[in-house]
């Protein structure tokens, strides 16, 4: 019995370093940033908002869509993502 255990020590911990080495994996990403965007700036310019809830907007004017966050975002990073068409290889965040 306690051969089996210390075998099964090795063994679940080279199995927990496989997982985590598959969840290192790359992911699809579908979204640009979009710089000195604002969701002000893309209302004003005619964009209807399309889907709201508290934190986030989505943002159309005929085939261009963003993403806008709503609440406090640290300086220097975007407000805004553009939906575009999927990019693989992307790291997973």
């Amino acid at each position: 019995m306690i051969k089996t255990l210390l075998l099964a020590g090795p063994l679940a911990v080279a199995f927990a370093t496989a997982a985590s080495a598959q969840a290192a994996k790359t992911c699809v990403y579908q979204y640009a940033d979009a710089v000195g965007i604002t969701p002000a700036s893309l209302i004003a310019g005619g964009f209807d908002i399309k889907a709201g809830w508290a934190g986030g907007l989505w943002l159309q004017k005929g085939k261009e869509t963003y993403f806008c966050n709503t609440g406090r975002v640290p300086e220097n990073q975007a407000i805004c993502w553009i939906l575009r068409d999927p990019v693989k290889g992307q790291p997973c965040e």
